[in-house]
């Protein structure tokens, strides 16, 4: 099982929709995807209707990884697909981390690792222990997917999240995971300030960047109001073409 972490600690980058749609194109391939949804906010479970039920159930990231539940406990098959999803709730926000172990989710992933080929993890945009876990199980043969928008805020949370890696892998004697930078929501004509974002990537990321990127759309907005990737909701539109150019260069990256 590969493993896939989008991270960025800015919000509003298109980190959680990165997620769903990168796991609705490897679902279509036939691929075995499961989908960790480590953001409180749980935007994630949302687009599978699963908050209440798994709130009712227990059946929650919080389980698996203070609870030391397995996967196989926790995920919830959506029916008619090849995908499971481990859903979130507002609850994780208030966990005492100081109880959470660096590489929980790297050992629970270890466990389940011949019943899935992709784990992707929509990670929750606090430098936390919740993300150190994401990054630390994507450490060996993994990818953290650093979701950017080009604003004036494009170095900030860049900058936080590529250090992020390199520190706690660097305290803990692991393998600093590989990382690449994907521009999102990119206009058709950008502004100047737009052109600027895009230069300081070039400048200072030019190594990491993917040469796929996500073009701003309507059809995006549009779909998640039906809780919908927009490769499901429109799979012929720009947006859902360059997820599923994304999903190809990734794969190319895991090889």
């Amino acid at each position: 099982m590969r493993t896939i972490a989008i991270s960025n600690y800015k919000g509003g980058v298109g980190k959680t929709t990165t997620a769903v749609n990168l796991a609705s194109v490897y679902e279509q391939q036939g691929k075995r995807v499961l989908l960790i949804d480590l953001d409180p906010q749980a935007s994630a479970t949302d687009y599978y209707g699963l908050y209440e039920w798994a709130k009712s159930e227990g059946r929650t990231s919080i389980e698996l990884l203070y609870g030391n539940a397995p996967v196989s406990e926790v995920a919830f098959p959506i029916e008619g697909t090849t995908l499971s999803v481990i859903p979130s709730v507002i609850e994780l926000v208030d966990q005492n981390e100081l109880l959470l172990r660096e590489q929980r989710l790297k050992f629970a992933l270890d466990d389940a690792a011949e019943d899935f080929d992709i784990a992707i993890i929509d990670c929750s945009p606090v430098l936390k222990r919740l993300a150190f876990n994401a990054y630390l199980a994507a450490a060996e043969d993994g990818i953290i997917i650093v979701p950017v928008k080009l604003d004036s805020t494009v170095m900030r949370g860049t900058a936080l999240t590529v250090e992020a890696t390199r520190s706690i892998t660097e305290a803990l004697r692991l393998p600093r995971p590989k990382f690449k930078i994907l521009r999102t929501c990119v206009p058709g004509r950008m502004t100047n300030a737009e052109r600027t974002g895009a230069e300081v990537l070039d400048r200072y990321f030019q190594d990491v960047l993917f040469d796929s990127v996500i073009h701003a759309s309507t059809k995006v907005a549009e779909g998640s109001w039906q809780w919908l990737p927009v490769t499901a909701f429109e799979p012929g539109s720009r947006p859902a073409k360059d997820y599923a150019a994304l999903a190809e260069e990734v794969l190319h990256e895991l090889a």
